[in-house]
């Protein structure tokens, strides 16, 4: 026994007379190696409090319909005419999907309220955002035609890609879902956003007219005005918030950076892997530097739909094929793919 911590000792002698006989280059490169670990493990740790997609569907037989209105019906499901789409296919791009939802506490996935696409383009670093209107008029891959903001009710994020890439040949390869609840932390962890507002919404936000400086509390508001124009407008105000929360990034420090990333990822949930989300945050990285502004969009366009009245619902019934070709003028796609 008393040999055993002789040897012991002698070891520890040994060891410590070769930590003692490292280079300062050498000691450097532990440390730096030893941070890097440390990073690595708290970003993990960090990526694990988002939450993970779910993605069960219901059953066909229990899907229901959003009634606006118990008067006639002005078109017949029937008569809706539906084009063959041809998926929008370029290597380059990288399609996200974020999806806000307006829930109330307690409440499991409900209808989608907003649903944008933001898509990458990894070589020309340009950058685009599309909206889609939550009462378009769409083919749901299983179901019977309803309203675009139902195939994620119905099922979660892979039914609305399917629904995305079956009506508008749009390919998502990421979803993100945010509850309007945590927008304003979000906001607020990268300092505020800039947005001009026009007189008569300055006055449901409680601002000024023209350029403001908002707090969470007053883009949340900016955000959700419904009353004062239509879906089409509500949209737009909230890639205006989004473009600004994106150009504040782009520009901003470390510790910025960093507030942001705390502030948002609790506020997630998504389809995605650890590792796949590190893949897509070094990629936006480097596009989002690239110095490239950021082109807005919405989907239908002014002349790409009609209104009509379809089981109770006042709905926007697109044009698939008009859309389809706007989708080229849309994503940042290579000019050789367009």
């Amino acid at each position: 026994m008393e040999e055993n911590k002789k040897e012991l000792k002698r070891k520890a002698k040994e060891q410590a007379k070769k930590l003692r006989r490292m280079s300062p280059m050498t000691t450097a490169l532990l440390l730096f190696l030893a941070l890097l670990l440390a990073a690595v493990l708290f970003i993990l740790i960090s990526l694990g409090m988002i939450g993970r997609a779910d993605s069960d569907r219901i059953d066909p037989a229990m899907e229901d319909f959003e009634v606006d209105t118990d008067g006639p019906d002005t078109v017949d499901p029937k008569d809706v005419e539906w084009a063959q789409v041809e998926p929008l296919n370029d290597e380059d791009l990288i399609n996200i999907l974020l999806v806000g939802q307006d829930r109330r506490p307690g409440e499991g996935r409900q209808r989608s309220d907003s649903m944008i696409v933001v898509s990458m383009n990894q070589e020309t670093k340009e950058i685009s955002m599309v909206s889609f209107l939550r009462d378009l008029y769409v083919r749901i891959p299983g179901y019977t035609d309803n309203r675009l903001n139902a195939s994620y009710a119905f099922g979660g994020f892979e039914l609305l890609k399917d629904t995305l890439l079956a009506n508008f040949g749009v390919h998502v390869d990421a979803c993100f879902e945010v509850d309007f609840n945590g927008f304003e932390s979000v906001i607020d962890a990268v300092g505020g956003v800039d947005v001009e507002l026009t007189a008569a919404e300055a006055r449901i936000v409680g601002v000024s007219e023209g350029k403001n400086h908002l707090d969470g509390e007053h883009a949340l508001k900016y955000a959700r005005i419904r009353k004062l124009d239509s879906d089409f407008g509500r949209t737009g105000r909230q890639r205006n918030v989004l473009m600004s929360v994106f150009e504040t990034a782009r520009k901003s420090n470390l510790p910025t950076l960093i507030s942001l990333a705390k502030a948002l990822i609790p506020q997630l949930t998504t389809d995605q892997s650890s590792v796949q989300i590190l893949s897509l945050v070094a990629n936006g990285f480097m596009i989002l530097r690239g110095g490239h502004g950021i082109d807005s969009y919405y989907v239908p366009a002014d002349n790409a739909y009609y209104n009509a009245t379809i089981r109770g619902m006042m709905v926007l019934v697109p044009n698939l094929q008009m859309i389809r070709g706007s989708m080229e003028d849309y994503l940042p796609l290579n000019a050789t793919t367009k």
